[in-house]
Formats: C-alpha cells, structure tokens, sequence
C-alpha cells in the first residue's frame, strides 16, 4: 500500500473511534521522547538539540513500526510560557507551549534540567517544581494573570531575564523569539514528512487544568496541597482568573485555517491536556477546588469544536464518575495507572477510551508476555472504540525493548479487530 492509501486508511480509522464508531481494527496512537532516539543509534541530548537528528530518529521509526499516528515530545511543560506572552505575542505563544532544550540554553530557567546541559548526555530532561509565587501575591496574580506572568513570575523563573529591559535581557529574549520560530518550522516539516510515510497528525489546540497552572508553574505541589485549607479563597479566585485564559489559549492554538483542514483530511482538531494534581486530591477536595474550573474549560473547548484529548496521570479512580458532567463521547481519555476496565465498568462507553501496556511490561517483560497482556485488555475494553497507547505511563520509554513495542502492534492485529 503507498502512503497516500496508508495516511487515509490510519486517519479514517482514527477518525472513526473519535466520532464515537468502530472502525476496522483499533488504532494505536504512539507517543515518545528519547525511543526513537535510541533506536537511530543516538543519545537524548543528539534529539535535544539537534533538529535534524530529531527527524532522521523519528521518521526511522515511522517506517519500521505500524503506529497508526506518532507523537514526537522532545519538550518539558510550559504552558506558564505560553500565557505570558498569550496577549503581547499571539503568533509566537503556541511555539512556547513546551520548553526545549534550546529554549532552557537561553532563558536559565528554573523548571528544568536537560541532557548535555545539567544531566548526563542520555538522561531524561526533568521538569523540576519549584514555588515561585508567595503565598501573598495570590490576590495580586488573581487580579491580572498576564501581567503578573510577565512582570512578576518571568524574571524569577528565567535567570537570563531576572533584570527587565537590561541589555542581557532584551539579547535573552531576542534569541528566545528566534529560537521559537526555528523550533515551530522544525516542527511542521516534521510533521509533513510523517505524512509522506503515511502518518496522520490531527490538528492540536494546547491548554491546561486552571490549578495544575498555580501548581505546576507557581505555587508547587506541596504548597497549594495546604493552600486549600489555609487560604481556599485565594485558590479558588486563581482558578476562576485563569480559566478564562486556558480557554482562550485553546482557541489560539486550535485556530486552523481551511486550506489546512482540507489538507490534513479531516475536520477533527484535538485539545491537549495534562492533568497533574488530580491524583494527589481526594474527592472532596476535588470536586471543590480542582474540577469546577476544569468542567468549565472542558465544556467551553468541546463548544467551540474541539476535542480534548486528556492525559488523566496517575490514578484517576476516584474521580472517574465526574466525567458524566460532560458530553459522551467528547473526550479522549489516556488513563495512566487507572485499570481500563475500571473505566469501562464505571463510564461505560462515555469517553473515549484510551490505554496500553505500561513501560514496565515494555521495558523489562517479553514479547509473548505482551501478546498475553495486550489480548485480555483488548478482550475485555475494546468494544464500544478504544485507542492503544503503548508506555501509557508517559509514552514509550527510551529503554523500551523494540521487540516488544513490535508485540504490542502484533496484537493489536490479532486481537484489536472488529
């Protein structure tokens, strides 16, 4: 088959299962970092730096595996990056979405640590928490996110731009917006050559839960866990300021022209979301703080046409029946440690359900073992519509073994049909 008749039968079948139908077999959706370097015979810091490298490991890996789409994230989280500079720079925010490596090289910034750079040549990078906003200045970013971000947060969080408007700043700056422009370039020829291997990539709008923001980017895990009960006004007054922005935020980033639409093939545009706290809360504390102003982005994102496509980290148990307060079938659900058939025994077909051998099972099992996984999961969820998502941990680890990847797409064809 040549890849013009592999890109549509993989985007139909997709397609399919995000519309709420089942399609031929169920798709796999495959996601890395650093396994596709390896596999090219390079370190993370060659895929880190390296844009070329990057795309030769990547499109290695599109030939000889048959994911049904693939997902490259060489990046660490920064959607406080992309908030900054939502109202003053629209054209480049959604490039600042992620930090890259580059991007660290010139800022300073205190969030991460990078192979080559802080960590050895083939480490992980890693996205460091850190509180930066005091408990004080919550009314102060409550009142006006952007300007806060811009005036207050940037300087600490980026030595490279701790002195506003000095030469050593604006320089900062000035390459940062460079190195911008030649990330989102490196970026879309990618994503064009996948799609001549026959690859599809949905369009894909970028936001946030409101409190995973003060979180994640200002506040810490360990502090807002207490901030909900010495200052729970403070917190909820921050997510209610900041969901406006993240919906705001998806509809920049999710913004596609026709032309594009039509040449993609499909109509569907999905909302990336990474959901951080979620596993640290319990219900009540959940359902009170963290989930109202997420509800609202969900349903604001899924009005304006978009399909959120969620990263539910970490166990989701306890908060699953919450999803009934939104749409059916307008949401894509990757659940990390959750049991898929808990899932369905819970929501039934509500979501679209999302799942996968973990990078355990990938890294240190067999290929017979993975068949044996992959079939009862496949046994037990797949009707109704799912996706496969091998490493649904985090995505395929660099250590994964290539054999095992290879099981998890030769069960699928085994067991994944309809």
């Amino acid at each position: 088959m040549d890849a013009t008749a592999l890109y549509r039968e993989r985007l139909d079948r997709l397609e399919a299962v995000i519309k709420g139908k089942e399609p031929d077999r169920v798709p796999i959706i495959a996601m890395m970092s650093i396994f596709h370097a390896h596999y090219a015979g390079y370190t993370a810091k060659d895929v880190a730096f390296d844009s070329e490298k990057n795309k030769e490991a990547s499109l290695k890996v599109a030939r000889d595996f048959d994911f049904d789409s693939l997902t490259i994230l060489t990046g660490l989280e920064a959607t406080n990056m992309c908030l900054t500079f939502l109202r003053t720079a629209p054209d480049l925010a959604p490039a600042a979405r992620f930090m890259q490596a580059p991007f660290h090289g010139i800022l300073k910034d205190v969030y991460t640590k990078w192979p080559g750079m802080e960590l050895d040549d083939d480490a992980h990078p890693q996205f460091i928490g850190r509180e930066i906003m005091k408990v004080d200045e919550y009314d102060r970013m409550s009142e006006n996110p952007i300007e806060f971000l811009n005036r207050v947060a940037l300087p600490r969080i980026c030595g490279a731009l701790a002195d506003p408007g000095s030469p050593e700043s604006n320089a900062a700056l000035t390459r940062y917006g460079s190195e911008l422009g030649a990330a989102g370039a490196a970026q879309g020829a990618l994503i064009q050559e996948l799609a001549q291997c026959g690859l599809p990539t949905f369009p894909t709008a970028w936001s946030y839960a409101p409190l995973d923001v003060v979180s994640d980017f200002l506040r810490d895990v360990k502090n807002i866990v207490l901030d909900f009960y010495r200052y729970p006004e403070q917190v909820k007054r921050a997510a209610d300021a900041l969901a406006p922005l993240l919906i705001e935020t998806a509809r920049l980033t999710g913004t596609v022209s026709p032309e594009v639409q039509k040449a993609i093939g499909t109509d569907i545009v999905e909302c990336f979301f990474p959901l951080h706290l979620n596993e640290y809360l319990n219900p009540k504390i959940y359902n009170e703080f963290y989930w109202p102003s997420l509800k609202r982005v969900f349903n604001e994102v899924i009005a304006m046409g978009q399909t959120p496509y969620v990263l539910f980290e970490g166990r989701h148990d306890a908060h699953l029946e919450t999803l009934f307060d939104l749409p059916k079938k307008k949401v894509i659900g990757v659940f990390d440690k959750t049991d898929p058939r808990k899932v369905r025994e819970v929501l039934g077909d509500h979501v679209i359900l999302v799942s996968g051998p973990p990078n355990s099972l990938l890294i240190g099992g067999t290929p017979q073992k993975v068949d044996d996984f992959m079939k009862k999961m496949l046994d037990d969820c797949k009707e109704g519509g799912m996706m496969i998502y091998p490493g649904v941990d985090g995505g395929i680890s660099g250590d994964a073994r290539p054999e095992n990847v290879r099981a998890v797409i030769d069960a699928v064809k085994k067991y994944g049909t309809y």
